[in-house]
């Protein structure tokens, strides 16, 4: 089973199809190709996971005007030219696009050369990049049940988001273990703070300025981004310069976490985080309450505003809007919510009601279905009914 797979520009949309990429060679045997963007994440990710990958020019389809947003749509044109070519010499006999903007070249190529596309929507809300392939998609996977109403629903399924082998491997170590392999006290709370894989300055300046009352209650992982991190650990060191040893200790400021991130996830009493659709997905795997600050919208709606909304409204976590994120509004939902456990325990019990943790193994199962329709035999020692 030939299979190409798509999802890039960030982690948030690279991890979800690396599960699935390596449930299939793992179940399937299947022969795997990755398309992802040329200037993506995906460059670093996929390589470092032994798969085969292959890019194209891809541009971001975004909502307002600039002169940014103009040369990115000129790739569009190109990308599409490249991943029709790619196809047809690959010849898959089944596509998966888990977003993002490279989704769109991948999977037109993919149903302009007569091949089965199982697209998956990770957010609520549907991008434009999913809009537009939704019509040509084969089938269509969602992770949030309130995402159905956007979808075709004799071809739409409710699964979860794809979620990373090693993220589900963590659930064996408790948060004491997990903090003491990084290096932190077990017996302190840890609080985890991330804006992504590309960072988010706004977190990072108000978590920084919070730091000194912060570390009284409790450690603090943060993850600034590689390109934040300089400017964050001046801001940091700053702040503390005034702070004991001992209070400093507390601190521990990384650019990028990729293989110890599942450690940091199970590892946190609370996270601070945006709101990306992934984040959302392992933190409802693993039960961790979290204080969530969606990404603001360009223009139109923004699609963190409303995963974070719909976590709200289950009582999975506690949402503050970007701009109303201060540090007064940090300060005081930390010191409410590592004072008060019950509140704790009643997140944590919340969010793992959202979780689907065989995400991965379901969304592999469809697509080796799908290419079984198309006369492939799909897995190693077993004959698919569907």
């Amino acid at each position: 089973m030939k299979v190409l797979i798509s999802g890039g520009g960030t982690g948030g949309h690279i991890y979800p199809a690396l599960a699935v990429a390596m449930q299939l060679k793992e179940k399937y045997d299947a022969d795997i190709l990755f398309l992802g963007s040329d200037d993506g994440l995906e460059t670093q990710l996929v390589p470092a996971a032994g798969l085969r990958l292959v890019t194209v020019k891809a541009g971001k389809l975004q909502r307002y005007v600039s002169w940014g947003t103009i040369k990115k749509a000129a790739r569009v044109p190109v990308g599409m030219m490249q991943a029709i070519g790619i196809v047809r010499r690959f010849h898959p006999d089944v596509a998966f696009t888990s977003g993002g903007y490279v989704a769109v070249p991948a999977g037109l190529g993919a149903r302009l050369s007569g091949v089965p596309l199982l697209m998956h929507q990770q957010d609520v809300p549907p991008n434009l990049s999913n809009k537009l392939l939704m019509r040509l998609a084969s089938h269509i996977s969602v992770a949030f049940a309130d995402s159905l109403r956007f979808f075709p629903s004799q071809k739409t399924s409710l699964v979860g988001n794809p979620i990373r082998q090693e993220i589900l491997d963590v659930r064996s170590k408790t948060p004491q273990e997990a903090r003491t392999a990084l290096g932190f006290d077990p017996a302190v709370p840890l609080l985890l703070v991330t804006g992504g894989s590309q960072g988010a300055r706004h977190l990072n300046q108000v978590v920084c300025k919070a730091l000194p009352e912060l570390l009284n209650h409790c450690q603090v992982l943060q993850i600034s981004g590689k390109k934040l991190f300089e400017e964050t650990r001046s801001l940091s060191d700053e702040i503390l310069k005034g702070s004991s040893e001992e209070v400093r200790k507390r601190y521990h400021l990384v650019p990028y976490m990729s293989e110890e991130m599942p450690l940091a996830l199970q590892a946190a009493e609370l996270v601070v985080c945006r709101a990306g659709a992934s984040t959302l997905s392992e933190l409802a795997v693993l039960g961790k309450p979290s204080i969530l600050v969606p990404l603001p919208p360009g223009i139109g709606a923004s699609p963190q505003e409303a995963n974070a909304a719909m976590f709200g409204r289950q009582g999975a976590a506690e949402v503050v809007i970007n701009d109303q994120f201060t540090v007064e509004a940090l300060l005081e939902r930390t010191n409410r919510l590592f004072t008060e456990q019950s509140a704790l325990q009643m997140m944590a019990e919340a969010v793992s009601k959202l979780s689907l943790p065989d995400a991965t193994a379901t969304i592999a199962d469809k697509i080796a279905q799908m290419a079984h329709v198309s006369g492939v035999t799909t897995a190693k020692n077993e004959v698919l009914s569907i």
